[in-house]
């Protein structure tokens, strides 16, 4: 069955804004892409459960706010746009039941929430801002990376890659947050974005800074507290690479994660008892700065995006060990850096 991405990038060069391609898993081919808007710098992109919405980040003179879309008669349109900062955000997540959006920023340290209302329009309806540093070059200040639900979507939890925090807020009926606990990762990780177990009360954790896989307890009062540190790279490789992305199969019997620059998929196995992780793979991804990757609605392949090399690596995915094999790289995504399932 064809099955639909959504990518977003960087407009640095020759992107113009956000597309839309079509995945073939039969023939391991993508379609050409298709532009749905010009937008300045939408480097990510959420939807929401039912697929009929599309949320991106976007940048407006001095600006930086969501474009919302709604999917109708074949189409994607424009439905509302606002803007809550100075600066665009890196990472945006949706709230089904108060329809509010969590965007990360990154240069202002901050989580903006956006709300969607019953007349389809967007309003900024909460900023709340981070402080603190940490012992790597690029802690200097506070830099909110990436928030997401809970499973219940009572909870978000927030990566803060300048200060190795992560923070857990309440979301309460209006969507609205409250500080509820926070977590100090080792000095140094940069957490930078996060997945949840779906069966067990687990977090993942990719560190952008020191390359690790972090796995943490949910205890029973809703706080985090660190079970295991995997690294995901050889340790000579760390210092000039980066962690990006991190994926969980949907039976969660294995992780992935990206590095850029040393420009490698590392897949572990996990524990199906205590959930722990054990490296099993790494694999070149046949690119420039994978930044972002996907598993198709299959999970039988992987979508790895590059930001410089401006295409799309196809792997085929062994669901007994989780291992990957190259197939091809032949479709053009420029500037890349984040995939969604439409």
């Amino acid at each position: 069955m064809i099955q639909n991405f959504i990518l977003g990038g960087y407009t640095k060069r020759v992107n113009k804004g956000i597309s839309s391609i079509n995945f073939n898993p039969d023939k391991q081919n993508f379609s050409d892409s298709k532009l749905i808007a010009t937008l300045d710098g939408p480097t990510f992109v959420a939807l929401s459960e039912d697929k009929s919405l599309l949320f991106a980040i976007h940048k407006e003179d001095d600006k930086g706010g969501i474009v919302a879309f709604r999917f109708t008669e074949g189409n994607w349109k424009e439905i509302s746009r606002a803007f809550g900062s100075k600066v665009p955000g890196c990472h945006v997540s949706f709230k089904e039941t108060t329809r509010t959006l969590y965007v990360s920023n990154y240069h202002e340290g901050a989580v903006d929430v956006y709300q969607l209302d019953d007349a389809d329009q967007l309003n900024h309806v909460q900023s709340v801002k981070h402080e603190g540093s940490s012992v790597h070059e690029n802690q200097k200040s506070s830099h909110v990376h990436f928030a997401d639900m809970n499973n219940e979507q009572t909870k978000l939890y927030v990566c803060d890659l300048g200060t190795d925090i992560i923070t857990t807020y309440q979301i309460d009926e209006q969507g609205k947050l409250t500080l509820s606990s926070e977590l100090k990762l080792e000095a140094g990780t940069g957490p930078r974005h996060l997945v949840l177990h779906p069966a067990k009360p687990l977090v993942y954790v990719i560190g952008e800074l020191n390359s690790t896989t972090t796995v943490l307890n949910i205890e029973n009062d809703g706080s985090l507290s660190v079970k295991q540190t995997v690294v995901n790279i050889p340790v000579d490789k760390v210092e000039k690479s980066a962690g990006a992305a991190i994926r969980l199969t949907s039976d969660a019997c294995f992780l992935y994660t990206s590095s850029r620059f040393h420009n490698v998929i590392t897949v572990f196995s996990v524990n199906k008892d205590n959930g722990e992780l054990t490296k099993v793979q790494e694999i070149d991804t046949i690119g420039q700065i994978p930044r972002d990757f996907i598993l198709d609605s299959t999970e039988k392949f992987v979508l790895v995006p590059h930001q410089d090399s401006d295409y799309i690596s196809i792997f085929s995915r062994n669901s007994a060990t989780g291992e990957l094999k190259f197939l091809n790289n032949e479709t053009k995504a420029p500037e890349c850096v984040c995939i969604a399932s439409a």
